[in-house]
């Protein structure tokens, strides 16, 4: 057994205590906390009957979610907004719904802005143990030609008027800003976080006072690098360089001002904007109702994705279970009585733009859809639907999904969630929903972080959530009466 020094053997709790220790004392730092293991799905006896039943079945047999899945992200890899790997994914899913036989295939341009592409990102300190960090330059913003070198500065917080008082003392230097929690969907903006006109201001002062760049720190622990968000009002037109530390990178900075002594970095953000504006599209796929074919359920989930990984729970798990989706419904044979589009939007990451174009220029039809259902909260099973507050619809909604209680589809919750692309249809009055998933670590250590890869996926779950969109979606088609619509929202200005 494990022995001190003069060879006393431990007192049992000692030596579990150690052994338990043994591999940060191998290693020299604190192991990365394993990820959740994720829920083992219920396996009933038999799938219901019927055509539920037979879709289920089918995927869970047949299906090619996850081969799709992986060649999309092994094969094209992450899919910035405007970027050349975007225009290679909407061909790829293009292909893939003409080869199952989808009608109506096609694509739909909307303008973007100028697209972004990623160049090196290096960090490195000039002063005290001249460390390297790890540094993410924020996608749209400007990036340097060369190498740039800038004393590091945490203003006391980001408010315009707390900047105004350093008018003067910002030129050339490098500003950490501390970024409080993201609000949840519909609570109020917290007090001191700067609404768009503000963000302007302070942006366009930033910019004539020659800061160098801003930097912030990850929302995630452990080295993972995360990016996303904007705080600009033109995508493109960031006035300063933006790039994100890890929190450990981060936090050394604030400890080194502390001491009251210079801090110099040397940073190296070679992301570069396009010359123009682009445009990006959605992709659109659809079986045609065999008796209502104006009527229309659309499955949506959004293409594009960040560029720190390969986007693989956000969203390619949502694109390729939607794509599966509709192809087990085509491959069965039936008849759905509305018509079941398939629509991947692009631009969701930058601010639901695809789905607001494409809720725009279709806002004359929209009096026909009879439900928007979305999967966009990473590879977890799907639980159910959040119903954004429509007491209305929650009898139908749990008729609908009833074919899959048994296999954990069960929750119709009145539940408000934004962030995704259903959001996008509400102010229409649509019946709009978005999945509610198992998060297991989905936003400890995988969403818009650089370990967003095929790892992550959790197959099983996949397909249930796939057998969900597929069972949702037939039975939506197929529903007796129509759901309700609300009246349309009047006409406000975009949010920015």
């Amino acid at each position: 057994m494990l022995g001190d020094s003069s060879g006393v053997p431990m007192r049992p709790t000692l030596r579990a205590s150690l052994l338990a220790l043994l591999p940060t004392l191998l290693v020299g730092q604190t192991p990365v906390p394993a990820a959740a293991p994720a829920a083992a799905a219920p396996k009933p006896s038999q799938y219901p009957v019927g055509v539920p039943g037979q879709l289920m079945k089918a995927i869970a047999e047949q299906g090619q979610q996850v081969a799709n899945l992986q060649e999309l992200v092994d094969t094209i890899g992450p899919r910035l907004t405007g970027s050349e790997r975007m225009r290679r994914a909407h061909g790829w899913a293009q292909a893939k719904l003409t080869q199952m036989g989808a009608q109506n295939v096609h694509e739909e341009a909307w303008d973007f802005g100028f697209a972004w592409t990623r160049g090196l990102d290096q960090a490195r300190l000039l002063t005290h143990n001249q460390m390297p960090l790890m540094i993410a330059h924020n996608a749209f913003t400007p990036g340097f030609d060369k190498p740039v070198v800038g004393e590091v500065m945490e203003p006391a917080d980001f408010k315009l008027a707390t900047l105004q008082a350093l008018k003067g003392q910002l030129k050339g230097r490098i500003l950490l800003r501390t970024m409080g929690a993201r609000p949840a969907p519909g609570a109020p903006r917290p007090a001191g976080m700067p609404n768009p006109q503000e963000q302007d201001t302070l942006n366009q002062f930033l910019k004539e006072e020659g800061v160098l760049a801003v930097l912030t720190m990850s929302n995630k622990q452990y080295g993972l690098l995360t990016t996303g968000g904007r705080t600009f009002k033109e995508i493109g037109k960031a006035p300063v360089p933006a790039a994100t530390l890890t929190q450990e990178g981060f936090k050394q900075l604030q400890r080194l001002l502390a001491r009251k002594e210079p801090v110099k970095l040397e940073l190296s953000l070679g992301g570069k904007l396009s010359k123009t504006p682009v445009k990006d599209y959605n992709v659109v796929g659809e079986i045609r109702g065999s008796e209502k074919p104006e009527e229309v359920v659309i499955i949506g989930a959004h293409m594009d994705s960040w560029d720190l990984s390969t986007g693989a729970n956000d969203n390619g798990t949502g694109t390729c279970a939607s794509i599966e989706a509709l192809r087990a419904i085509l491959a069965s044979g039936a008849k759905p009585k509305r018509t079941i589009r398939v629509v991947l939007f692009s631009g969701e990451e930058q601010g639901l733009l695809g789905s607001k174009a494409y809720a725009k220029a279709h806002k004359d039809e929209l009096d026909k859809v009879q439900a928007v259902i979305v999967d966009d909260m990473g590879t977890g099973r799907i639980r159910g639907w959040a119903l954004q507050g429509r007491e209305d619809v929650k009898a139908a909604m749990a008729g609908v999904i009833s074919p899959m209680n048994d296999f954990g589809l069960r929750e119709v919750s009145l539940a408000r969630m934004g962030s995704t692309d259903h959001a996008s249809f509400l102010p229409y009055g649509v019946p709009a929903f978005s999945a509610q998933q198992d998060a297991e670590d989905y936003f400890s250590h995988t969403h818009h972080s650089h370990v967003d890869s095929f790892e992550r996926v959790q197959p099983e779950a996949l397909l249930q959530g796939t057998q969900a969109l597929a069972v949702t979606a037939w039975e939506l088609a197929n529903l007796e009466q129509r759901l309700p619509h609300k009246a349309p929202e009047a006409p406000r200005e975009p949010a920015r």
